[in-house]
């Protein structure tokens, strides 16, 4: 299983990496200010090349950084069980901690998405995927899908990192 967990750690790797690459690089090219937006507007592949499976490129990123997170944790049990408990009940409470921070920030960005769809909804100028918000800082307006996947998978990441610490106590 273990090689399993690597083939799979280095794909998402790869996936994450190139995510990550791209949404800086069209953001800077583009002059973009709206933090996640590259990642956001478009499709990949394009559904017109391959209609049946295609998704933006923040879905990608998410579904890459969960599996990779999951895997990076069975391959390394292991070490994480010969972590000093004192040292493991710390990183429990951690997780536990950001993924309740997290969770807040999820229904946050839901309750405003809705707001915002419906709001545009009136206006006839509905597109949820260029929906930003601009709190706290207009100046770096965030997209609130990219957001919205983000702190999902924080919050699922810390909720699993918590369960897995208290998982491998027993």
């Amino acid at each position: 299983m273990k090689t399993f967990y690597r083939i799979v750690v280095i794909i998402c790797s790869s996936i994450i990496i190139v995510t990550l690459s791209y949404g800086i690089i069209a953001a800077l090219t583009q002059g973009i200010e709206v933090v996640g937006l590259t990642l956001v507007t478009i499709e990949f592949p394009p559904m017109n090349i391959f209609p049946l499976f295609y998704s933006k490129p923040v879905t990608w990123f998410a579904a890459a950084f969960l599996v990779f997170w999951y895997c990076s944790l069975e391959l390394n049990m292991e070490k994480i069980k010969s972590i000093p408990k004192p040292i493991r009940d710390f990183l429990k409470f951690l997780a536990f901690f950001i993924g309740s921070m997290a969770i807040y920030e999820v229904l946050f960005n839901f309750t405003f998405w809705s707001g915002q769809m419906a709001a545009d909804a009136i206006r006839l100028q509905l597109n949820p995927d260029i929906i930003v918000n601009p709190f706290p800082n207009p100046e770096s307006p965030w997209s609130i899908v990219f957001a919205t996947k983000l702190f999902t998978i924080l919050t699922i990441i810390s909720f699993y990192s918590f369960y897995f610490l208290q998982k491998i106590e027993k």
